[in-house]
């Protein structure tokens, strides 16, 4: 049996970005509750997939900023 595979939206999922003057992918406010639960679900056995749109209107590559976010923010994932 394949891992059921689970992708989750990094914007407004794992961070977002409440009283923050200026909306930039450097400013934003990690939700640890739901990073915690996703977490809980990589530890069970799903595959974790992170999925964002960033970039994708300005056509900025955000991949190394993101991956950097997702490291220093606890998250467990496989892509």
């Amino acid at each position: 049996m394949s891992k059921k595979k689970i992708y989750v939206d990094i914007d407004e999922t794992i961070c977002f970005y409440e009283g923050v003057v200026r909306r930039g992918y450097k400013n934003a406010i990690p939700n640890y509750k739901n990073i915690k639960k996703i977490n809980n679900l990589y530890n069970d056995g799903y595959y974790i997939k992170y999925w964002t749109a960033r970039g994708s209107v300005s056509k900025i590559n955000y991949y190394d900023l993101t991956e950097k976010q997702l490291n220093e923010l606890g998250c467990k994932y496989h892509e």
